[in-house]
């Protein structure tokens, strides 16, 4: 358990010196034993001490800690009920992929081999009012089938297995993004020819074939 409030509270500075939150955004949680640990509501993820921190049980309830937990904890609680498989949620508003959210257009691209490679799509999911069950209503149509996730008009969500893998993920995707936006004020991407669109979405996604 300690590791855990050491990931989170060295996560949540990295990404807010990397400008992936601002003062007031984004939350990151840890699926423990039986329930999760996540960051309180309302504090700046720069400057996080360890009692901050907030541990619940699987329902959301408070087991440890005296601050509320994060006003997003529904979109974690959905996420680890949809993908049994992790144990780690970050929600970030990194300016490049919340732009493309905010556009209500998914990350996608003929044009870049490490986007095709390592996530096909990322996938925009319908816009539902923030901290609000509405937010999680399209999660589960997207989340089965990826890591990386949009929240339309809203930000960006990536889960791993652990907290970096979630972090390495969110940050490959900001990157993606950003290089995708500057590409269209150079006039617009020169896609790669289509069968070898198919061979990277075959090296990335197992199951995929070209036809």
């Amino acid at each position: 358990m300690k590791q855990n409030y050491r990931d989170i509270l060295d996560l949540s500075k990295i990404i807010y010196d990397k400008g992936m939150v601002n003062a007031f955004e984004g939350n990151l949680s840890v699926r423990t034993g039986e329930g999760l640990l996540i960051t309180p509501s309302q504090t700046c993820k720069g400057f996080l001490k360890e009692d901050m921190l907030v541990e619940t049980d699987m329902q959301g309830k408070v087991t440890k800690g005296n601050r509320k937990p994060s006003s997003e904890i529904l979109l974690h609680l959905e996420a680890y009920s949809i993908r049994k498989d992790i144990h780690a949620v970050i929600h970030a508003h990194s300016p490049y992929a919340t732009a493309f959210a905010v556009a209500n257009k998914p990350i996608e691209t003929k044009a870049y081999p490490e986007m095709i490679v390592l996530f096909g799509e990322i996938p925009l999911v319908k816009y539902g009012t923030p901290s609000t069950p509405d937010i999680c209503a399209d999660l589960k149509n997207h989340l089965h089938d990826h890591d990386v996730v949009l929240l339309a008009n809203h930000g960006i969500v990536a889960i791993g297995k652990d907290l970096y893998d979630a972090f390495f993920k969110l940050e490959s995707a900001e990157s993606i993004a950003k290089v995708l936006l500057l590409s269209h004020m150079l006039g617009g991407e020169f896609e790669l020819p289509p069968d070898e669109v198919c061979k990277l979405h075959e090296m990335g996604k197992k199951g995929f074939h070209c036809p």
